[in-house]
């Protein structure tokens, strides 16, 4: 009876949206989702988000811009290069309505770009003056809420040191302050539900503070970044800890194109630097210089939660401080680079890790020097060969070696190979591979994507991988796959649809009938039909459906199902917008969720976990106050239909559904207006 009334007000808030009409940033939202499928973590989509909307705030200049930023934009290899073929054999572009004149090009490329680019001289850059700066510079502030209607263990606990120490809501605050891309400062500010908020244990306000100043093209300095920011060299052997779009990317690309220095704006609370960093541009030849200390939490090793909730969690926050330094020299020409990275890290309190066998080649001590060589070398115009190999303290070693093809137009073909040591150690390794630690890995990628007509493009990929040593779960050596495909049809510009599926099998241990340990075949397989229907030019539907399976030993099958709906209404003449989803799912267990991405708070990342037997649905609404000054509010459910409680530990909910409420006012001012058909 109750789940019957539960299921009535998903159907009275279903019917009573769709009256509603909504702006949704469509553009952002679609490049986000189109790469919610792609081997990155939540952290690294987030940043996607933050960098596209620098962008909108600061477009580029396309004629000078790098293969990387146009890459962010949505460009592909193909597109990239015959954009600067053109610009070399012909002239500078002098207008963007010569774009969808480039090969590759078309009008709906232009209108995708558009927010993020503008049309200069290849050496313009502008003025440093100050009344320049004053009446041309853009400002924008973002304040957000959110909170769990339904009260967690850890808020109900009396005994005092044992639950929450805050309380049941979450805010942040970030402001940032843009003069085309030659000045950027950023504040940010976050509070996580249940820590301290102007308590006696937090008296500054905010558990999260983040700051950075950043400057460009200074006679040789081409950037100067003070305060928080992120680093990125090669192929990410080295370090790299910016938006990695993975391998199994629908490009089938994995060569990387890391950008060397980039501001922190992100409320993530780990993974970045806090000093100072350089870049020197010397004719042919880039060398970075780099330095920073940071307190990081530290429990014996260092804790990546970001949670500062209880008095135990408050006792390990920057509890342990972090040293680094380094460097990394870039030599470019005619599309040949080489570069090479030194940087050293140590701490105040050595890392040590739980006692377990898999564990034993991992880092501990007090500091760790990291070298790594890299390099990139066109052949015959299509071919890319690329490679980069890297070396910690103690002599181990990881390298990969790699071929990208561009076959033609949107049809790309690559292959890639790779061996991670178990001895080598490296806290900001982060390049290709199945392990979050490139260690003890093997591996061969390789991946093929076609454009057969306008209509009609597919995208498959294979990776076969091997850990030599054992593993967490895995007690001897193993070998899996991943096999990923995509296929999308677009009969008509108002219609998208897509069909993707993945098989995976990563063994794991399993206790057999004589009481002996060992791995065995575990594998997973997913198909997902998507399609996104422009129903009119204010109104948009997005259907899903999906179906799952696991099979592991001995032969145990389990399954699971979800089915979405979206109703995204976008009103060209009025102030209110909405967003509307339903989504059913049944899953028999854990490895049979599914984890599909949902519009969120605007520039804020969000994905939905469906697992078990119940329904989600959420509403989001914005008011437009002006052009620049919005307010969105955002309500979520989640309803079990099998169960009372929700999350275990302090997190643990005594409900079978779970409510939450968002909220986010944005203002912008004093932006400057881009004129792109015309030179700057």
């Amino acid at each position: 009876m109750r789940a019957g009334k539960e299921i009535l007000l998903f159907i009275i808030l279903f019917s009573s949206c769709t009256t509603l009409f909504s702006q949704v940033d469509i553009q952002s939202n679609q490049q986000v989702s189109s790469i919610e499928e792609s081997e990155i973590s939540e952290r690294e989509k987030q940043t996607l988000i933050e960098d596209l909307y620098y962008l909108s705030l600061n477009p580029i200049n396309i004629n000078s811009a790098d293969e990387n930023t146009l890459r962010l934009i949505g460009l592909d290899e193909f597109q990239i290069l015959s954009l600067k073929r053109y610009i070399k054999e012909t002239h500078p572009l002098l207008s963007i309505y010569e774009i969808p004149l480039i090969n590759g090009f078309s009008e709906q490329t232009l209108q995708q770009i558009l927010p993020y680019i503008y049309i200069a001289p290849i050496k313009w850059k502008a003025s440093l003056r100050f009344d320049s700066i004053f009446s041309k510079s853009i400002h924008d502030i973002r304040l957000q809420y959110k909170q769990v209607l339904e009260k967690a263990k850890g808020y109900l606990i009396e005994e005092e040191g044992k639950g929450f120490v805050g309380n049941n809501f979450s805010t942040n605050l970030r402001y940032n302050f843009n003069y085309y891309d030659r000045i950027s400062f950023s504040l940010v500010a976050d509070n996580d539900a249940g820590e301290p908020f102007f308590t006696k244990n937090q008296p500054y306000g905010y558990d999260y503070l983040s700051m950075q100043a950043t400057i460009k093209d200074i006679s040789v300095f081409e950037q100067i970044t003070i305060g928080d920011y992120r680093l990125g060299f090669g192929e990410g052997l080295a370090i790299n800890q910016n938006l990695n779009f993975g391998y199994f990317s629908s490009d089938a690309k994995s060569k990387k194109n890391y950008t060397g220095i980039k501001p922190n704006r992100s409320i993530t609370e780990y993974n970045y630097m806090r000093g100072l960093a350089t870049k020197i541009k010397l004719k042919d030849f880039s060398i970075f210089l780099f330095g920073s200390y940071n307190n990081i939490d530290y429990s014996g090793s260092i804790l990546e939660t970001g949670q500062h909730r209880t008095l135990s969690e408050l006792s390990k926050k920057d509890s342990n401080q972090e040293l680094f330094y380094g460097t990394h020299i870039n030599w470019k020409r005619k599309g040949i680079e080489i570069g090479t990275t030194v940087f050293r890290y140590q701490y105040k309190y050595p890392i040590t890790h739980r006692n377990q066998s898999y564990m034993q080649y991992y880092f501990e001590g007090n500091d760790n020097n990291i070298y790594s060589t890299n390099f990139s070398v066109p052949l015959f115009r299509r071919f890319r060969l690329f490679s980069e190999i890297a070396m910690s303290k103690n002599k181990g070693y990881a390298g990969l070696v790699g071929m990208d093809i561009n076959l033609g137009y949107k049809t790309n073909f690559t292959i890639n190979y790779r061996n991670y040591q178990n001895q080598f150690q490296n806290y900001y390794s982060s390049a290709i591979g199945v392990q979050s630690r490139n260690a003890n890995e093997r591996g061969i990628y390789t991946a093929f994507s076609m454009l057969i007509n306008k209509y009609l493009n597919f995208f498959i990929a294979a990776d076969y991988f091997n850990f030599p040593d054992e593993t967490y779960r895995a007690n001897q050596s193993i070998s899996g796959y991943k096999f990923k495909g995509e296929l999308n049809y677009n009969p008509n510009t108002s219609n998208q649809i897509t069909l993707l599926y993945k098989n995976n099998n990563r063994p794991s241990n399993y206790r057999h009938t004589n009481n002996q340990t060992y791995p065995e075949d575990n594998t997973l397989q997913q198909i997902q039909l998507r399609h996104s229907l422009s129903i009119k030019d204010w109104l948009m539907l997005k259907i899903r459906f999906g179906y799952s399976q696991t099979l592991s030993f001995p032969s145990e099958k389990n399954n699971g199902t979800f089915a979405s709906f979206d109703f995204i209404l976008n009103p060209q003449k009025f102030p209110l917008s909405a967003n509307l989803r339903f989504a059913v799912f049944n899953t028999d267990n854990y490895d049979n969720a599914f984890y599909i991405y949902e519009y969120s708070l605007p520039l804020t990342y969000s994905s939905s976990q469906l697992y078990d037997k119940g329904i989600r649905s959420y509403i989001i609404l914005r008011y437009n106050f002006t052009r620049d000054i919005y307010l969105t509010a955002r309500y979520s459910i989640t309803f079990y239909t099998n169960k009372t409680t929700i999350h275990s530990g302090n997190d643990m909910i005594n409900n079978n559904k779970k409510q939450e409420i968002g909220f986010q006012l944005y203002w912008l001012f004093n932006q400057r207006r881009f004129k792109p058909n015309s030179i700057k």
